[in-house]
């Protein structure tokens, strides 16, 4: 009997000793001595799950409402700043960026017409301030003109063709067709598609991610975790690029059926959609043109009548031209020059 007291006791004291533990590790993480799980705590201000369906509906991620967060990224030593109005939009305006009364940012004229960017973290202007963004800069340019066509971000990190289709049909609930949407691809989505096929049929990861995001949001510890496991595991980190050669999309691949169901949408909901192709870096940071990745998702948007604006070349020739760097250090998402040329760009095919 004695045994079994003393058995309870050593099991009691490792439990509270692990509590402690756990508690002081909460506690000294969150120190200044270490900027990489205080980057992941505030990055997950700016993120939220949508909360729309019941608990076993897929976890779409959104921005955040009415948001105003400076960021600071220490691997990659790049501090930015990023707003987001009442949607969950990122600001793509100094008009609403201005605000100081931000109860006022929630309105908007329904009958301006608009220009949607849509996409993942490269819609989005990851790692860039928010007047560096390629919207931002796009709106900019068509205020100059004293056009009336606004830009909006509707741009999320990780966000796959499904997902696209997904937040689409989100803003038309409220929002007309736009005069022009442009889908910035992002090779990322080769990888985004298989993520997304998952949560559409495993009721046991939507419940993972949904666990995984208020450990995150609360939990420096789990942060922790995750930054170490992604280290020595870099391909369990977020948009994690795979180096495509020869065909990759078969017949039945979830990206290939994810692109024609996101084509086919917006020709029945009649948004003219223009898919943008960007060169990708490789790993001297350098664009590279044409990717076998890129060469089947063009034709698939041939076949099925979307429009295109293939900026691979002439970013290529203005990289070459220029001698400047057109994507961040230690990350390969555009850089500020780059998406001011970009944005150029895209002023040029709505002109």
């Amino acid at each position: 009997m004695r045994e079994v007291t003393y058995a309870r006791k050593i099991r009691f004291q490792f439990l509270l000793y692990s509590i402690f533990l756990f508690f002081l590790l909460e506690v000294a993480l969150r120190l200044p001595y270490f900027p990489s799980v205080q980057f992941r705590l505030d990055d997950k201000k700016l993120h939220c799950l949508q909360t729309s369906g019941n608990l076993l509906s897929i976890p779409w991620m959104r921005l955040c409402p009415n948001q105003s967060l400076d960021l600071y990224h220490p691997e990659k030593n790049i501090q930015y700043h990023v707003s987001t109005d009442f949607r969950g939009e990122r600001i793509t305006s100094a008009v609403n960026a201005t605000i100081s009364d931000r109860a006022s940012w929630n309105s908007y004229n329904k009958g301006i017409p608009e220009i949607w960017v849509l996409g993942d973290s490269v819609a989005l202007g990851y790692l860039v301030s928010d007047q560096e963004s390629l919207p931002w800069t796009l709106d900019s340019i068509l205020e100059q003109r004293n056009s009336q066509i606004k830009v909006r971000n509707l741009g999320v990190d990780a966000l796959g063709s499904f997902g696209i289709q997904e937040r689409l049909i989100e803003v038309l609930k409220d929002s007309s067709p736009p005069k022009a949407a442009y889908w910035i691809y992002h090779i990322s989505d080769f990888t985004d598609s298989y993520r997304e096929l998952e949560l559409q049929n495993s009721v046991k990861k939507r419940i993972l991610v949904r666990v995984s995001y208020v450990l995150s949001i609360f939990s420096a510890v789990f942060n922790t975790f995750k930054i170490v496991y992604e280290k020595y595991k870099p391909e369990s980190a977020d948009n994690l690029v795979i180096p495509s050669s020869g065909s990759v999309l078969g017949p039945d691949h979830p990206h290939r059926k994810a692109a024609i169901s996101l084509f086919e949408f917006v020709k029945e909901k009649k948004i003219p959609l223009i898919l943008v192709f960007l060169p990708e870096p490789n790993e001297k940071y350098e664009p590279v043109v044409d990717s076998a990745l890129v060469k089947e998702v063009r034709q698939i948007a041939i076949d099925s009548g979307i429009s295109l604006l293939d900026l691979q070349q002439p970013i290529y020739d203005f990289w070459r031209k220029n001698s400047k760097e057109i994507f961040l250090p230690k990350d390969g998402h555009p850089n500020p020059t780059l998406y001011r040329f970009i944005a150029q760009e895209l002023g040029k095919n709505i002109r």
